[in-house]
């Protein structure tokens, strides 16, 4: 994403774990994110329209009031994939922490723009949302996510996405 996009502008964007690891099927991890993701949105100018936390990876329709989008992510990503790591490692209720402390430090092993591990799959895959008619197709794309995947018979039943009205994260539409 371009560090000066356009703070008027609403981007669709997702955040992936790496190798696509089932982190979010943790409650405690999901609300880590829904917690870190309030923050950005109290502290930095963070506007989140709609959302959707999938177990493997989040999809936002979001923008900034100041400042770039790319930032705030980037700032997100690094902050919460350090602590992500540290709640995995302390958890002695993980079943899979050992594997997935693996998974996260050979990934980063072998990238160059990590020191010690990663979480997150690098970029966000930022997609420009320029009509109402594209804005409204993401919107429907993010909320039936966990529809498609067999998790919910209808969108506004998952609990971490904004089609649920009862939802732990408040978006603006």
């Amino acid at each position: 994403m371009s560090r000066n996009a356009s703070t008027d502008e609403l981007y669709f964007v997702t955040l992936t774990v790496t190798d696509w690891i089932d982190v979010f099927t943790r409650r405690i991890y999901s609300e880590f994110i829904v917690e870190n993701l309030t923050w950005c949105q109290q502290n930095k100018g963070l506007n989140i329209y709609a959302y959707v936390i999938m177990t493997n990876h989040i999809h936002m329709v979001a923008n900034v009031t100041n400042g770039s989008l790319g930032d705030v992510l980037g700032h997100f990503k690094t902050y919460t994939s350090k602590e992500l790591f540290k709640m995995i490692k302390s958890n002695e209720q993980e079943s899979r922490r050992d594997w997935m402390l693996y998974a996260f430090e050979r990934a980063g092993k072998y990238n160059p723009l990590n020191v010690n591990h990663q979480f997150w799959q690098n970029g966000n895959y930022p997609v420009l949302l320029y009509s109402l008619p594209v804005i409204n197709q993401k919107i429907d794309y993010i909320h039936d996510n966990p529809v498609r995947a067999g998790f919910v018979g209808s969108a506004h039943e998952f609990w971490y996405s904004s089609a649920n009205p009862e939802s732990p994260l408040k978006v603006l539409y």
